[in-house]
């Protein structure tokens, strides 16, 4: 009786604390979801207001910068963010930190470097390419700004690894806000159009980047470990090939955009890819609640629960554009003030690329869950060698309705590549697994 009753408060301790620990893990999600969603509101909210004090040309420009220091990004973090992770639960705490500090110590020295080299290649082309672009203080605003933001990037990883979500959100959430806050005040109230767009963003990605420091170097010895170098350079130097060829897929047309050498069409063409952005964020949210069980089954081939999750991703993602063809002069009309509407066939258009990027995003899931990551590659090649001819040729003969096209036709064939692939490998499997039975 004794031993009955212990048994019986043991396991009601256990599932109390099970419980605990669901309702922990539920509160702590739902705080993460909370980043995108108050992203999400204040992107609405303030669009039509920065629409009514920038042209489209300035729109035109600012995505553009976006676009080339997202390209630079590549060189200028070096990925060392994703080695960070990676080692993040293998080192113990102590020995974590210190790598950090050595990975940050690194990255400070390398940008020394690598920022003068590359504001003058900007500087460079756009003035032997005979662009439109205007050069300063848009470009120095938008580089450094990039810069600063990889740092903060590493406390994000503490938190969001470290399941700190309230801090997380903060650090996320509150960046963004603020950074829209004070835009807004230079472009309404200073009346300086996209340089206060610009100018607002880069004062609290400064801010960030002095916490960030202070956060990451408090305690610490700054020191620069060689070895930590010298393995981290190691491990990530075959990501960066990856990594600059997907680039040209999700942002190439911006370039080929601009070469049209037509502001005001760039900028309507910025507007509208911004705006179909909104419908990508959605269904990659939806996307990666069912990445775990993509994995699952694909590793284990289960191909009847596969075949399921994919068709159901599949009838969203096509629903959803629907949807979005039917409301996007609504919403594109409230977004830009009315100014705009010109961004609506563009947007159209666009949102279907989006809607093939989570399909193509399904089926690459399912190579790396075969780790297959030398196909992973080869497609990745593929991709960007499709993008540079077939956005490039549009863009020649017709024009930036063409590019947008170009983006649709281009992910349409990666993904029909895909799928021959992935369909030979499961029928390989099938032929295998048959052969055995009969053995």
């Amino acid at each position: 009786m004794p031993t009955l009753y212990l048994n019986s408060k043991l396991l009601l301790l256990k599932t109390t604390l099970i419980n605990k620990g669901l309702v922990a893990k539920l509160k702590s999600t739902g705080i993460y979801m909370l980043v995108p969603v108050v992203n999400f509101i204040v992107s609405f909210t303030t669009s039509p207001i920065f629409a009514k004090h920038l042209s489209a040309e300035e729109f035109g420009y600012y995505g553009y910068y976006n676009t080339l220091t997202t390209f630079l990004l590549v060189f200028s973090s070096l990925s060392l963010q994703t080695y960070y992770m990676s080692i993040f639960f293998k080192e113990p705490e102590e020995q974590r930190k210190a790598i950090q500090t050595t990975l940050i110590v690194f990255t400070l020295i390398w940008n020394l470097v690598f920022f003068p080299i590359a504001y003058l290649g900007i500087y460079l082309y756009l003035r032997f390419s005979h662009s439109q672009i205007p050069f300063f203080p848009f470009a120095l605003l938008a580089l450094v700004t990039s810069i600063l933001g990889i740092f903060k990037g590493f406390v994000q990883i503490n938190y969001r690894l470290g399941n700190q979500s309230v801090k997380y959100l903060i650090i996320v959430s509150g960046y963004r806000v603020l950074g829209i806050l004070l835009s807004l005040y230079f472009v309404v109230y200073a009346k300086m159009a996209l340089e206060g767009r610009m100018l607002g963003v880069f004062i609290v990605e400064f801010a960030f980047f002095i916490i960030s420091l202070y956060t990451i170097f408090k305690g610490q010895k700054i020191t620069i470990q060689k070895a930590v170098v010298k393995i981290a350079i190691r491990k990530l130097l075959p990501l960066l090939p990856a990594s600059f060829l997907f680039w040209p897929l999700m942002s190439y047309d911006i370039i080929v955009v601009e070469r049209l050498n037509q502001p005001v069409q760039m900028g309507l063409y910025n507007i509208g890819k911004g705006i179909a952005n909104y419908l990508y964020i959605a269904l990659f949210s939806f996307f990666q609640a069912f990445e775990p069980d993509i994995y699952k089954y694909a590793s284990t081939y289960n191909l009847k629960a596969l075949r399921k999750t994919g068709l159901l991703i599949t009838a969203l993602v096509v629903v959803t554009i629907l949807f979005y063809w039917l409301f996007s002069p609504l919403l594109i009309q409230y977004l830009t003030a009315g100014r705009f509407n010109g961004a609506i066939q563009y947007s159209n258009i666009l949102a279907v690329t989006y809607g093939l990027i989570i399909i193509y995003s399904v089926l690459d899931a399912i190579i790396l869950a075969w780790q297959n990551t030398k196909a992973n590659l080869y497609f990745n090649i593929i991709g960007a060698s499709l993008s540079f001819i077939t956005y490039t040729l549009a863009a020649k003969y017709y024009q930036q309705q063409g590019v947008a096209v170009a983006t649709v036709l281009t992910h349409l064939i990666l993904v029909s590549v895909l799928i021959i692939f992935i369909t030979r490998k499961l029928k390989q499997y099938n032929g295998a697994a048959t052969m055995q039975s009969l053995n």
